[in-house]
């Protein structure tokens, strides 16, 4: 994977660079990266994500995206920072930040 986010990229252009069997993780990483890097975003939901990043980039949603971000958080990759209405809202770690830049995903 070699992502670059500081080129003006649109997120779909971003999104299609990424291998088409890229892991429901990297894809999740990939847009909460995106989502904190260019938009300035310190938390996200995974709905907010699934809606606004998986659809845009024309990927499935995977069956529990909820459970990708357990799986995440259970890496050290993001933590809880709280809740908005009753959903989780997700913060990417320095652990993360390092494991997306670690993947060649270059911010």
């Amino acid at each position: 994977m070699d992502i670059t986010f500081n080129d003006n990229k649109t997120w779909e252009e971003i999104a299609a660079s990424l291998p088409k069997a890229a892991a429901d993780t990297d894809k999740l990483m990939a847009a909460i990266c995106y989502h904190f890097e260019v938009e300035n975003n310190e938390t996200a939901e995974i709905g907010t994500i699934a809606k606004n990043y998986f659809r845009r980039a024309r990927w499935s949603r995977p069956v529990n995206l909820s459970a990708t971000a357990n799986y995440c958080a259970g890496k050290g990759w993001l933590s809880e920072a709280g809740k908005a209405k009753t959903k989780k809202l997700w913060k990417i770690t320095k652990r993360g930040y390092e494991t997306v830049k670690a993947r060649s995903i270059q911010i």
